[in-house]
This record gives structure tokens, C-alpha cells and sequence, in this order.
């Protein structure tokens, strides 16, 4: 079935000025913020470059030194160069770029503009890198009220509405979508009132406090969040506002990928339900939070980073290097008695949490193949169908 790479070839020709933005351009939008723009789009929210010059510039610079693009650079190449032959995306100008990893903050943050040139601007955010401390980052959520990435995305947002005089649409996939919808909440009353519609595209929500309070409830009517049908990521933390269901040809947590991603036409296929897996996931981790305190959680995530961060390596991909795996294992066996308790007793309490939602996850599974095979209804056809056959053929 077609993704957003084919999407690209068939509504190409289009411009947005005469069929306008939807819901399959924002993830486009949404997954090119992943792209390694550094030295290519500047910081600035005036000129900039269009998406056309920028995808040359980001296949020249992957062909030259073999760097990665955004997760696939296989499926990545082939979607810059159709962009470039794009009516509809090649002259879209890209405009305020920013990348930001501080270890120190524990922050991974990066946004950009899009000038969309029929009256629009799109701010979109990157969702999680293959930084450590991006990891880290997201982990912090669950015991951090505000965490610096979504500090910076609503400073980052109140700057493009200072500098561009446009209705605004924000969005991101993963965290970017969660950074999406925190800036708009959190976002001076006169910014708010400019956005039009904030994308989620699979992103976790937010700790219940956030969920409840009076900032969610002045935005929650403009955030369109999208899950695939067995999202694993989308499902963590609380959310008030309603999913769309999204076909993905992934499998388990790899229908996170954009990718996978299913389109027919100018919309997504969608589906009316999740999965029972994701259903499990989303009440065990649930469950986990619920029975482990802040503190709790801040102790265990902390000395599970300071394990993996004394490898030395920045990248996740770098930790399963066998000259960062020693350096791992001796951290871990020189945790302290305080720190190796709570990383214990997390693994232990995610352990109970998930058997004890083994038994919804079982009814729920029933209940889906009950439906899938109506032994009944097909029963009461069979006899009804019998009853009208000549008698020597209903025997």
C-alpha cells in the first residue's frame, strides 16, 4: 500500500494554493524535521532556503560523506528526490532552524519552519534522535513536570510568531508531537489564538496534572493526534484528546516508523480500534507509573543512564559497540546499594504490571476473535439457507 513516499509522487503535481495543506502533508512535514539540516538551513526566520535546494544539498552532503539522513537513508534518499520534482512541496521555504543537544540540561531539542507559501507557516518539531541523552530525555517525562525541550519548543514557537505574521499549524512525530501540543498549551494567549492546528503524530501525553489542567483545555480541540493500530509509543502517559487510528504494515513498535505508515489518496487508511497489544502496553506501563513514585522513577532512570553514559558513547547504536559494552557492564556492577535497589524494585513492579494485565489482555483478544468469527450469526444463516433448499437437498 502507498506511504508517505508515494504519496509525494501522486499529489506532487498540486500545489498547496490550490488543494491545501492535510492531515498526510503534516507528517511529511513532520518526518522531514528529522533531516540533518545543520549548515544547510539557517537560524534566521527571513529567506531561507526552499525544500527543493535543501533536499540537493542534504543528498550531496549524505553522497559525499555517507552521513545519515533522517532513520532510513535508503527510503530517505528516494523521498528527497522526489520532493525536488515536487510543485507542491519543492518551493516551500525552510526557515529557523535550530538543533540543540545538552547533555548537562539532559535536553535533545530541534525545530524548524516551513514557509508554506499559500498563507501558512508550519512549525514542526523533531521527535526523538539516536542521542543517549534524547533517551533520557523522554524518560524524564514520566517524574518531570516541564522538561527543557518542551520549555524551548514553546520559547521556539513564541519566536516564529514574533518574527512571521502568519496563521500558524505545529507538529511533530514522537516527542515532537508531544512538544507540539505542550507549546500549545503553554504558549502567551496571543500565539494560541494564530495556531490553527496542532499535529501529534504518535506521540506520548503528558502526566495527568498536565492533562487536567486549564492550559490543556484552551487547545485541546485543535490537537489531531494519530496512532497506528499497535502503537507501543503514541500510548504512553495520559491523554485527554481523541486518537485517529492509523494502518501501519509495521510490525510491534516498528509501526512507529512513518514509513509504515498506510495512505489511500489524500488521506490516511484508518482503522476503528487498536490492537490488544497495544492495549496492554498502554494499561501496564500505566500501571508501572502508578505504583512507582517520582522519586522512584527519577532514581531508577538516573542510574540506568549513568550506566549507559559511562561507555562514553553518544549515539544509542554506540552502546552495543563491544568496546562500549564492558564499560557498560562494569558501571552497572559498581552502581551503589541505594541506586541498584530502585532500578530492582522498577524492573520488579514493571514485572507485576504486566502479569497483572495478563487477564484484560486475554478478554480483550476473545472478544476481538469472537467478533472476527460470528459462530452464531453463521449458524442461523446455515439453517435458514437449509430451510429454503427442495427437501431432497436440505437433508
Amino acid at each position: 500500500m502507498p506511504n508517505i513516499q508515494d504519496y509525494v509522487i501522486w499529489r506532487g503535481d498540486l500545489p498547496l494554493d490550490r488543494v491545501p495543506l492535510c492531515d498526510v502533508d503534516a507528517l511529511l512535514l513532520s518526518y522531514l524535521s528529522y533531516m540533518p539540516y545543520d549548515n544547510i538551513v539557517g537560524d534566521a526566520f527571513d529567506g531561507g532556503i526552499s525544500l527543493r535546494d535543501a533536499a540537493q544539498k542534504l543528498l550531496e552532503v549524505n553522497e559525499r560523506e555517507k552521513t545519515p539522513l533522517a532513520y532510513n537513508v535508503k527510503e530517505d534518499r528516494k523521498l528527497l528526490a522526489a520532493l525536488m520534482e515536487s510543485a507542491r512541496f519543492g518551493n516551500i521555504r525552510l526557515v529557523g532552524y535550530t538543533n540543540r543537544v545538552d547533555t548537562k540540561l539532559e535536553e535533545q531539542f530541534s525545530a524548524v519552519t516551513y514557509l508554506l507559501g499559500e498563507g501558512h507557516a508550519f512549525v514542526a518539531f523533531r521527535g526523538t534522535d539516536n542521542t543517549v541523552v534524547g533517551w533520557k530525555e523522554d524518560f524524564n517525562m514520566s517524574f518531570e513536570t516541564e522538561v527543557p525541550a518542551q520549555r524551548d519548543a514553546v520559547a521556539y514557537t513564541q519566536r516564529v510568531a514574533a518574527a512571521i505574521d502568519l496563521p500558524l499549524i505545529i507538529g511533530g512525530h514522537s516527542k515532537g508531537g508531544n512538544l507540539a501540543a505542550y507549546a500549545g498549551m503553554f504558549v502567551d494567549e496571543a500565539t494560541r489564538a494564530r495556531i490553527q492546528t496542532v499535529y501529534n503524530f504518535d506521540g506520548p501525553g503528558f502526566n495527568e496534572a498536565t492533562i487536567s489542567s486549564e492550559a490543556f483545555g484552551k487547545v485541546d480541540m485543535r490537537i489531531r493526534t494519530f496512532v497506528p493500530q499497535s502503537s507501543m509509543i503514541g500510548i504512553l502517559m495520559w491523554h485527554r484528546e481523541p486518537f485517529t487510528i492509523v494502518r501501519s504494515n509495521g510490525v510491534g513498535v516498528f509501526q512507529h516508523d512513518a514509513y509504515t505508515w498506510q495512505i489511500l489518496g489524500g488521506g490516511f487508511i484508518t482503522l476503528t480500534e487498536r490492537t490488544g497489544n497495544s492495549h496492554f502496553a498502554d494499561d501496564t506501563i500505566k500501571r508501572w507509573l502508578e505504583e512507582l513514585s517520582p522519586d522512584m522513577r527519577r532514581q531508577a532512570i538516573d542510574g540506568i543512564y549513568a550506566v549507559l553514559s559511562a561507555s562514553g558513547g553518544m549515539n544509542v547504536s554506540e552502546l552495543f559497540e563491544a568496546r562500549n559494552t564492558m564499560s557498560v557492564l562494569k558501571a552497572a556492577g559498581a552502581m551503589d546499594e541505594k541506586t541498584k535497589s530502585a532500578v530492582l524494585e522498577a524492573f520488579r513492579l514493571l514485572g507485576s504490571s504486566m502479569i497483572g494485565g495478563v487477564p484484560a489482555w486475554l478478554e480483550r483478544t476473545a472478544s476481538t476473535v469472537a467478533q472476527k468469527m460470528p459462530w452464531e450469526q453463521r449458524r442461523e444463516e446455515a439453517k435458514a439457507h437449509a430451510e429454503q433448499q427442495p427437501p431432497e437437498l436440505a437433508k
